[in-house]
Order: structure tokens, then sequence, then C-alpha cells
């Protein structure tokens, strides 16, 4: 399996294979305003990285909006009682 690193900017997200990865190209990424996203995963190739990347991510919203609604009543509540 290959290491695959990601970078994004504002529209786009690019793969690379972690061995491929050299310092002009990061150089090249970064003042075309990509950066390297908080994500490495192991993969068989490039679109199975890019699944893998996804369905993290997806989790991740997924507990971010549960977290939120947890959160969320609770502060109403207080607002509620305190602004009363």
């Amino acid at each position: 399996m290959k290491n695959y690193i990601f970078y994004s900017n504002d529209i786009a997200v690019n793969v690379y294979e972690k061995k491929d990865l050299s310092a002009a190209l990061k150089e090249q990424l970064k003042s075309e305003g990509f950066q390297k996203m908080p994500f490495e995963t192991k993969a068989q190739d490039e679109a199975a990285a890019i699944d893998i990347m996804l369905e993290h991510f997806k989790a991740n919203t997924a507990a971010l909006e549960e977290y939120t609604k947890d959160y969320c009543i609770p502060a109403a509540i207080f607002s509620a009682i305190y602004f009363s």
C-alpha cells in the first residue's frame, strides 16, 4: 500500500503519493494557495485514497453535527434563563 497526502485550497483538493512529493512541488503548491490537509492515508491507488478521505471527513462532520445539537439545547436554555 502507498501513503497519500492531501492538499487543498478554496476550490480544489489534490492527492499526492507521499514519496513523489518533492520540496519543489511543496513550494509550488504553497505558492498556488494550497495547504496540507491534516489527513494522511494508506491505499492501493489515488481513487481509494480519495474514498477513504471522504469517508473520514463525512464521519467527522456527522460527529460535529451531533455535538452541535447536543450543545445548542443547553446553551439555549442557559441563555433564556440568564437573559430573562
